[in-house]
């Protein structure tokens, strides 16, 4: 049987292109070569495509382009190719069978380039475009994880536009509803950028006013009370399964970027020492939420256990988590008994089956709404 081509997306647009870098690199590592061919495509920061020779990349060199060509993406599903271009000259055309997206954030992460790979009737690893975005937008995730009866921290969300035009109106509903102290958060980025900790009400302007230069839409929530920052894995499509728990330790006074991606110290426990009891009501809650947000493939879903009351929060769903040898999404399944390489062939597997699915549905309606 020939080799299943599997196009290995990373980089991107987002403030987390380097974050899908480290990510990338562990997926190719830990692809089985035997069974897929590896097609990588690098798209850089000004959002050019590029098919990348990762050999060198490997072994710690450097990223390796064909000359000054890019690949474009063809929009028909009967034939699923990305074209690579030269100027004005068409170069070659490359058959990729399935896409394994590792683009954290926008542009990657939200539903956008999901939205295309369903537009060129490709499979691809990962959320719909409808989960991917939920999953992004934490005020719409908020809501619906409410909305489905599970715990999460008192919340309020608002557009940049609204805050603009009544800072200290809006300033006081939130000092009223949520009190300190909170956190201020961008609506839509992920890897804790845009993030602020707010302990006196001084300083509550200055971080909306950070949150706002990365989103136009900002969420304050409630800061749950020393919490420990849990992390279960889910993997599957419409029987979804939870890893083990595991507990994030950061070194800094909460998991922000610099703890989780430029400093060491941060302790990542796993499984994370917890009773049964606990764990077993994390991993329900996982798989729940991972369906409540219409989430397929794969989700990293985070939780803050409050001190002294033991409560659960969930805190927000990861549809492209992290894939480093030390991110928690691939360890806590390791630990789950689930080998790297054992994931990822899963995952690709889990794509192939439900673009299967989709495209045994009925598409023609001309003879089904016809009337006798």
């Amino acid at each position: 049987m020939s080799k299943i081509t599997v196009g290995v997306i990373f980089g991107g647009r987002s403030v987390e292109h380097e974050v899908s870098l480290l990510s990338a690199k562990s997926i190719i590592r830990n692809i089985d070569t035997g069974k897929y061919e590896i097609s990588p495509i690098f798209i850089e920061k000004s959002g050019m495509w590029r098919r990348a020779s990762v050999s060198s990349w490997l072994e710690d060199g450097g990223l390796e382009f064909s000359g000054d060509s890019f690949l474009s993406p063809s929009l028909n599903p009967l034939n699923p190719v990305f074209y690579e271009i030269s100027g004005r000259d068409l170069i070659s055309e490359h058959k990729v069978d399935v896409i394994f997206p590792v683009l954290h954030g926008t542009y990657g992460e939200d539903g956008t380039v999901q939205g295309m790979f369903e537009l060129m009737g490709i499979p691809y690893v990962g959320a719909s475009v409808l989960g991917s975005s939920v999953g992004m937008d934490k005020i719409v995730m908020k809501a619906l994880l409410k909305d489905s009866g599970l715990p999460v921290p008192e919340y309020v969300g608002f557009y940049k536009s609204d805050w603009e035009s009544g800072k200290k109106q809006l300033g006081a509903r939130i000092l009223k509803k949520i009190g300190l102290p909170c956190f201020v958060k961008s609506a839509n980025l992920g890897s804790s950028v845009g993030i602020t900790k707010v302990k006196s009400k001084d300083e509550l302007p200055g971080a909306v006013d950070y949150s706002c230069r990365f989103s136009g839409r900002v969420i304050v929530e409630r800061a749950v009370k020393k919490p420990r920052e849990i992390e279960v894995s889910v993997l599957g499509n419409d029987d979804p399964q939870a890893s083990c728990p595991g507990e994030v330790v950061p070194h800094r006074e909460f998991y922000d970027y610099t703890a989780k991606y430029l400093e060491e110290g941060t302790g990542l426990i796993a499984p994370a020492e917890i009773d049964r009891e606990t764990a077993e009501r994390l991993r329900d809650y996982a798989v729940r939420a991972f369906r409540a947000l219409v989430c397929s493939g794969m989700g990293r879903v985070d939780f803050l256990l409050e001190d002294g009351t033991n409560e659960i929060f969930v805190s927000e769903i990861n549809t492209i988590p992290g894939f480093t040898q030390i991110s928690m999404y691939p360890r806590l399944w390791g630990v789950s008994g689930v080998s790297f390489p054992e994931l990822v062939n899963r995952l690709i597997e889990l794509a192939i089956e439900r673009r299967r699915q989709a495209d045994g549905l009925e598409s023609d309606f001309s003879e089904i709404g016809r009337k006798d």
